[in-house]
């Protein structure tokens, strides 16, 4: 009797958080007509001077009007081969609360570790009334940036 008790709570929460990430999204597309939406995304990680060859470069492109994404992902060793690939519609639905739920404004502008050979990038942020950009030598940003690298990076 008790283990059912489980599962049956177990299925409830599911169901409710499935419900709530309904919400969200709703609530994101009436937000997202605002004069300040974000409109469309570029991301370059650079593997210049890191000291290994199977770390990639990855070029990011995301544009929320036309609700589409290309990531090309490529090597300075011939060995490596180069792929293209595409974020989710989930993936994109979180980058965009990511970016409309923090205030970007309040970020620094440039992010950099102290140690050598370490990847950097460079991230392009484009709303309806201004732009914004962020360079990071270490990929040690503040939030949200770290959890942008982590869904378009993929390597």
């Amino acid at each position: 009797m008790m283990p059912m008790r489980y599962l049956y709570t177990i299925i409830i929460f599911f169901l409710l958080s499935c419900s709530s990430a309904e919400i969200t999204k709703e609530n994101y597309e009436v937000r997202s007509s605002g004069a300040s939406r974000v409109q469309r995304i570029e991301m370059h990680l650079s593997a210049f001077g890191v000291e290994s060859d199977s770390f990639p470069f990855i070029d990011v492109y995301i544009d929320f009007s036309a609700d589409s994404s290309h990531c090309k992902k490529w090597y300075y060793n011939p060995k490596y081969k180069d792929s293209v690939y595409s974020l989710s519609k989930a993936e994109m639905l979180i980058i965009a609360s990511l970016i409309e739920k923090t205030d970007l404004s309040k970020l620094k502008k440039e992010y950099s570790v102290s140690k050598t050979d370490q990847p950097s990038s460079k991230t392009t942020i484009y709303f309806n009334n201004n732009t914004l950009q962020f360079n990071d030598y270490g990929l040690a940003a503040d939030y949200p940036l770290p959890q942008l690298y982590k869904l378009v990076y993929k390597y």
